[in-house]
């Protein structure tokens, strides 16, 4: 009986079963959003999900019953093999979740789009929306119709009655498309618009067809991975042809960043380069530096990707003891000082401009507290720029190397936090002089009893 009751209690306790395993692509366009958030906000609790980073035909989707896809970056087309491939999947019994918009050009989904049976179109959607034969509140960010056949059933509609989101059985499986404005987007993911029916609909399309959860759920990574001297370069087919570019220009950025930190990179780190297939930014973890591959215009405008490369180059520099406040602001400093040591005058006015920026929240820079948490960020800034600047003015060339070398030899890697107190204490041990008062002078509240290190 006690054996009896036990294992009844175990089973109550035991976690349901993922109802969905989901598959989100980043090989089309990579977004900080679609890189965990999307589940974050619709899928936690019923599905497990893990990201593709790999070219999207090659991606293995027998165990999984949902893939989630955006429009797609116009440099990478949706191949022909990938379309076969996703047609395929949804044939097959699974569901894709389309979230696209049409423009002029129209996106690479567009031809997904049309060998799925519907249509984009370039005719913005008129608020307010409402749900057809549903009782939902439907929450928009804006966005475009959809041209849907007898073949769809609508589930959105706009003011005018014409498709917003609309599913089609399509042989075993279900294809459901919609506005991208009908979805979140903070890559924060604090924004899940319209949780309370998306949710229920993924679950009940994505149930048709069954998988394996005792199989591990991996991601898929970029297919294409080679040395590059001690770097590991990984890119996928979409991202060949800017791959060896952007590998070049890493090699030509690191030695400036030796040369303006005074020490390289923190022990284990940038091992591995990733080339993104986005123009909107890069991440770093230390070990691996993800670059967009079309940042700033690239090629045919260097100094922003040399920046960026700098920047999330840089992360790997301050590691495993981040500046606090000054993450963000220190490496594009970095990346700044490696474009003047490169001549190129783009550095200077990027330089000029943050500080100005500043200056219209802080004239003097005397009076507003970077460290409060609702200090502006180009106060934020341009305060952090503008302090970078006067303490090499007043302390000679050389200094951020100073500060960098200081660093490394009185923070032992196992501390626990970093604060700015403990960073102005390491600024005043690197340049013999104590600086919390000339920090204070800039309206940093820090404070010399506050930390611990000489």
């Amino acid at each position: 009986m006690l054996l009896t009751f036990l294992f009844a209690l175990a089973s109550l306790q035991a976690p349901s079963p993922p109802q969905v395993q989901s598959i989100s692509d980043l090989s089309q366009e990579f977004t900080f959003y679609m890189d965990g958030r999307f589940h974050a906000q619709y899928l936690k609790g019923v599905g497990r999900d893990a990201r593709n980073w790999g070219s999207l035909h090659r991606l293995d989707l027998s165990n999984t019953n949902l893939l989630l896809l955006e429009d797609g970056d116009p440099h990478v087309p949706f191949s022909p093999e990938s379309i076969a491939h996703v047609e395929r999947y949804v044939r097959e019994g699974s569901t894709v979740l389309l979230m696209a918009d049409g423009g002029d050009p129209m996106p690479p989904g567009e031809a997904l789009v049309a060998k799925l049976g519907g249509s984009l179109s370039q005719r913005a959607a008129e608020p307010p929306l409402s749900a057809v034969g549903a009782d939902w509140e439907v929450e928009f960010r804006g966005g475009r119709v959809l041209e849907a056949g007898p073949e769809w059933t609508v589930l959105i509609q706009d003011a005018q009655q014409r498709p917003v989101l609309a599913r089609r059985k399509l042989e075993r499986g279900f294809v459901l498309l919609g506005s991208r404005g009908l979805f979140g987007h903070q890559p924060d993911a604090k924004d899940p618009i319209n949780a309370r029916w998306v949710t229920p609909l993924l679950v009940e399309l994505a149930t048709h067809k069954r998988f394996d959860p005792s199989r591990a759920h991996e991601r898929a990574f970029a297919e294409h991975a080679r040395a590059v001297g001690p770097l590991t370069l990984e890119y996928t087919d979409g991202t060949a042809r800017s791959a060896d570019a952007i590998a070049g220009e890493f090699a030509l950025v690191r030695p400036h960043l030796v040369a303006l930190t005074g020490v390289e990179p923190s022990p284990g780190m940038i091992r591995q380069l990733l080339i993104l297939p986005t123009g909107k930014g890069g991440f770093s973890s230390g070990e691996r530096i993800a670059i967009a591959a079309w940042w700033g215009g690239y090629p045919d405008r260097r100094y922003p990707m040399v920046e960026l490369i700098a920047h999330e180059a840089g992360h790997s520099w301050v590691l495993p003891h981040p500046e606090p406040m000054w993450n963000e602001p220190i490496a594009t400093y970095l990346g700044i000082l490696v474009g003047r040591r490169l001549e190129m005058p783009e550095a200077g006015l990027t330089l000029e401009r943050q500080i100005a920026a500043g200056r219209r929240h802080d004239p003097d820079f005397t009076r507003v507290n970077p460290l409060e948490k609702d200090a502006p960020r180009d106060l934020v800034w341009g305060k952090s720029f503008f302090a970078f600047e006067e303490l090499e003015r007043l302390h000679g060339p050389g200094v951020l190397a100073k500060y960098f070398q200081t660093k490394r030899a009185i923070v032992p890697a196992g501390r626990q936090g970093y604060s700015m107190d403990d960073c102005v204490a390491v600024w005043s041990r690197a340049v013999g002089q104590d600086l919390f008062p000339w920090f204070r002078s800039l309206a940093f509240q820090v404070d010399a009893e506050r930390t611990d290190l000489e």
